[in-house]
């Protein structure tokens, strides 16, 4: 490997830096300088704005002045001039108001992404549901929105409870935004330090700050998924650092903020197999699920059977309209109980392979062998590379998301700083991580799906699974690194 791609060179290092600088600054300016056009119009004041931010000065009504009537006027009929200037004047002020309203524009000279900054889509729902939850409300079937019921656990409440409060009851979308916007950032800090401590190569930072649907996901669409995948990446930090307790409790969190933390679920089973012995997998298994009643602890009193099959409906049943991996199948196709079961017996095929060629190879001994030995108290646990962890993790959640029921643009939180990572495991030349990753980028970007896009989201989730389990070898080094190790 040449000296300058090393992951501790300076120009590794200043790459690294100079990344998360740029995004800092990309992310960041539309918020340091302030709109020029008003968003909220208060009582006092004279302007209304339209949906595009244009200014639209209202007409000002002038006062007639009150004329003292006199003896000769007293003798003339009552006249009525008074409602015939109100009528025009409203008129006039109409108008004007219309002829604004048909050219919408943006004053705001700093470039946003497409669209308005009030592009919320579930924003507006989880406040309706987080209020009913406030006014006490604890039986989550009858806890709804205008666009359905609360479908989340219960960490997903309290963290939109607090939003709540930071952003005026919700009605301060914008504020809302800018927390959004500095929770992408954290989460995009850790990633970087993610793929820096597994050695990944210089060319693959721009890519973890280059995706406008990762943009959209975070800063203005507000959907719960970016604090999942914080949660995410955090856990997986721990993980690769051996830090097993706080990597499980930071992982639970996140599954009581979203389910589609689950898919991780079988890489944690396997790591902490692996590196402990029974009885602390134990201690963490139960752990994981205190957590997980300690949360729904407010809920379990009134329906607790409501609760689970809200929070974790593993049967749901999802729109095709919305799908974006599997808009190529038919409709009929897609809505059939065989073709969900069919990706649940894939799905378990995959891992199965994983477990038996893969994930097992740090052991030295078949599955069998380590099931008899890790259940006899006998299994000390295996010290594990750092690669290896992180590529069980993302393997398995690419697995997931390829023989998923439905996937829908807000999950792109999760597969989007993933994908560099695991095309690079593939031991792909880098040319092919860039053109794979971008097609995957645009087929995202792609709304409403079409049958190509579609197709190209599958593809490229197949070209992750299966070039990581072609690269089997390479993609899950067995030995721990040693000091003079180089990753390639």
């Amino acid at each position: 490997m040449p000296p300058h791609l090393h992951p501790r060179s300076r120009s590794t290092t200043g790459l690294f830096a100079g990344t998360l600088l740029a995004s800092l600054m990309v992310v960041g300016i539309p918020h340091v300088f302030p709109c020029p056009a008003p968003r909220r119009t208060f009582a006092d004041s004279e302007m209304i704005m339209t949906t595009g931010g244009q200014q639209i000065q209202r007409v000002r009504r002038r006062r007639r002045k009150d004329v003292e009537p006199t003896a000769q006027d007293e003798s003339l009929p009552a006249r009525t001039p008074l409602a015939s200037e109100e009528e025009v004047s409203t008129f006039l002020q109409l108008e004007e108001e219309a002829a604004l309203l048909s050219k919408p524009g943006r004053e705001c000279p700093i470039p946003k992404p497409t669209g308005m900054l009030d592009t919320e889509i579930d924003w507006t729902t989880y406040m309706q549901q987080i209020r009913l939850f406030l006014d006490g409300e604890r039986n989550y079937i009858l806890i709804k929105g205008s666009t359905g019921p609360l479908v989340y656990p219960a960490a997903h409440v309290y963290s939109y409870t607090l939003l709540h409060h930071l952003t005026d009851e919700g009605r301060d979308i914008a504020f809302g935004q800018i927390i959004f916007a500095f929770l992408y950032l954290i989460t995009l800090t850790i990633v970087m330090a993610c793929y820096r401590r597994s050695g990944a190569p210089p060319y693959l930072f721009p890519l973890l700050v280059l995706s406008k649907r990762l943009h959209s996901i975070y800063m203005l669409r507000l959907f719960n998924d970016g604090l999942a995948a914080l949660c995410m990446w955090i856990s997986i930090w721990f993980f690769i650092n051996r830090k097993w307790t706080a990597g499980v409790v930071v992982w639970s969190f996140g599954l009581g903020i979203k389910m589609t933390l689950i898919l991780l679920a079988p890489a944690i089973i396997v790591l902490l197999a692996l590196s402990l012995s029974v009885w602390p997998c134990i201690r963490l298994a139960a752990l994981g699920l205190g957590i997980q009643v300690m949360l729904a602890i407010p809920f379990l009193p009134m329906n607790p059977q409501g609760y689970f099959n809200s929070a974790f409906e593993f049967g749901r049943q999802f729109m095709y309209k919305w799908t974006v991996n599997w808009r190529f199948i038919p409709e009929d196709i897609f809505l059939s109980p065989a073709w969900w079961r069919a990706l649940i017996i894939v799905h378990a095929l995959i891992l199965v392979s994983f477990g038996l060629t893969s994930f097992l190879r740090p052991a030295g001994i078949n599955l069998f062998a380590f099931l008899n030995k890790f259940c006899k108290g006998q299994h000390r646990g295996i010290p594990l590379h750092h690669n290896f962890i992180m590529a069980v993790l993302l393997t398995c959640l690419s697995t997931g998301f390829l023989c998923a029921r439905s996937l829908h643009y807000q999950f792109f939180a999760y597969l989007s700083w993933a994908t560099p990572y695991l095309l690079w495991r593939t031991g792909a030349h880098p040319v092919i991580v860039c053109i794979v990753w971008l097609l995957q980028e645009i087929a995202w970007n792609t709304y409403p799906s079409t049958n190509i896009s579609s197709a190209i989201v599958v593809l490229s989730l197949v070209a992750q699974v299966a070039g990581v389990f072609a690269n089997r070898k390479d993609a899950f080094p067995t030995l721990s690194p040693t000091p003079k190790e180089h990753a390639q």
